[in-house]
């Protein structure tokens, strides 16, 4: 063949790719031409110390997401660091107040091989109606409708203006029956308690994974865990305690902060804590340089009630400071003032440690390690003086923090505390659809709290993981450990 057919033969093939479908050019055509996808032969293998309850796409526990995330998808995603990016959906918008409309995936399979168009998700909104847990409904609950406009196209209409709907879209999975989805894995096998089984999707629509099998395995003793790691049995090792990531090689344990900050909540109704001098004398009491020892140094300082990297979170307000001389000197004279700490034995460490630096300050402190039934209905009847307790923004958002533990009407509240301009601006913040308003809205009730002492911000506590020597992979904020991360 001649330069001159060779160099005709090229420009009639771009020439051609205007005609050809853009998803099928950048999804299908490579694989056709270059050929298929080269997946590593060996089986990456997750360890877990934690067994999946159930691999429903509607139980929505960190724990089994780890797993089911592999295998469904929803209208969009988070990624690593919770910014909402395309999945099912490549494009959306509102078109009013309560109105929002998607443009839908083109060329996407679902694991069985049928076809995802806009009736799969109306079949899935209605199977989550009937079929889904408490918390998959919650997700749908300000849902009114969903309207489909053609194959490709629908409009979800809300109750009222709802600015976390892309949000609760991350974990509304569009499904069929038998673990069907249309992520890059296929479910092969699940021995319930010890381990499940994927393949790779080859006609997933997205970029192919790297390995062609995976399993998310259950090892329950410690020890084992070890053991099969330093062997290289493991390739990820999930829920890492503290006390084993000390002894492992620095450069294979990876840490990432969880969203979870702890924190040490007061009853402002209280007689002897609703005097905010007495709560300032609590604040200045304790060390976060101690807290953090306590945690062997997997857990960082705070300065409010939700974490960096949550929406909501105000960079504008300081760390609290420790006054040896405030914990010395005690303020309350030969009075001793009686309190009640309330916490999980999993706290006690930390709880002998604020009950130590509560006493020399002055305090008569009384500590009741209880159940998690028990704390959370001392907390939701407002019977606990003090009690510790972590939150998680699950969803990157500091709204929900702020509908449970500061509202008035809050589930953990319960007139704890009132503070009436503080509750117009959480409404507020429940419907403004503009991000940037909506963020000055959070970080000014944040401020405001600060302002008003409802207790001390402890520690961020981190999950901890070790990864096999010349793997690739990066923790995500969400928590979850997806095998098409892993390089």
């Amino acid at each position: 063949m001649s330069k001159k057919n060779i160099l005709i033969g090229i420009l009639i093939f771009f020439a051609l790719m205007v005609f050809i479908n853009q998803d099928y050019f950048f999804n299908d055509l490579p694989n056709k031409i270059f050929g298929a996808h080269h997946y590593k032969k060996e089986t990456m293998r997750i360890v877990l110390n934690t067994p999946a309850t159930n691999l429903s796409e509607y139980s929505l526990n960190l724990n089994n997401l780890i797993r089911t995330a592999n295998i469904y998808e929803g209208l969009v995603a988070f990624d690593r660091n919770l910014r909402i990016i395309p999945a099912l959906a490549v494009s959306w918008g509102n078109i009013d107040k309560t109105t929002w409309e998607f443009k839908l995936r083109k060329n996407v399979i679902f694991h069985d091989s049928s076809h995802f168009d806009a009736n799969s998700v109306i079949t899935s909104f209605e199977n989550i109606k009937k079929s889904g847990s408490s918390q998959a409904k919650s997700l749908i609950s300000t849902i009114k409708e969903i309207k489909v406009i053609n194959d490709y196209e629908i409009r979800i209409i809300t109750n009222e203006p709802d600015p976390l709907i892309l949000s609760k879209l991350t974990k509304f999975y569009i499904s069929k029956p038998n673990h069907v989805g249309t992520a890059s894995y296929v479910y092969t096998d699940w021995k319930k308690g010890d381990s499940l089984s994927l393949t790779a999707f080859p006609n997933y629509w997205g970029k192919q994974p790297n390995y062609l099998n995976v399993e998310y395995k259950v090892i329950k003793s410690k020890q084992q865990r070890q053991k099969d790691f330093e062997a290289g049995l493991i390739d990820i090792l999930v829920a890492v305690p503290r006390d084993q990531a000390l002894i492992l090689p620095k450069e294979q344990v990876k840490t990432s902060y969880s969203l979870e900050v702890n924190f040490l909540m007061l009853k402002l109704d209280d007689p002897l804590l609703s005097d905010i001098k007495t709560r300032e004398a609590i604040l200045s009491a304790f060390n976060p340089e101690k807290i953090e020892e306590i945690g062997n140094f997997f857990v960082r300082q705070v300065s409010q009630f939700v974490a960096p990297g949550v929406y909501g979170y105000n960079p504008n307000i300081s760390l609290y400071k420790f006054s040896e001389e405030n914990r010395t000197k005690n303020l309350f004279g030969q009075q001793r003032k009686k309190i009640s700490l309330d916490f999980l034995s999993t706290y006690k460490t930390l709880a002998d440690y604020l009950a130590k630096q509560l006493l020399d300050a002055g305090f008569l402190v009384s500590s009741n390690a209880i159940s998690p039934e028990k704390l959370l209905n001392n907390i939701k009847e407002n019977k606990s003086q003090m009690f510790i307790i972590g939150w998680q923004a699950e969803d990157g958002d500091a709204g929900d923090f702020l509908d449970a533990f500061i509202y008035s009407k809050g589930e953990f509240n319960n007139g704890r505390y009132k503070n009436a301009f503080v509750d117009k601006l959480i409404e507020k913040s429940r419907q403004e659809l503009n991000p940037s308003i909506r963020l000055k809205t959070l970080q000014q009730i944040m401020k405001l709290v600060d302002k008003d002492l409802i207790g001390v911000p402890l520690f961020e506590s981190s999950r901890l993981y070790a990864v096999k020597k010349g793997l690739s992979w990066e923790p995500r904020l969400d928590g979850l450990v997806l095998a098409t991360d892993v390089k």
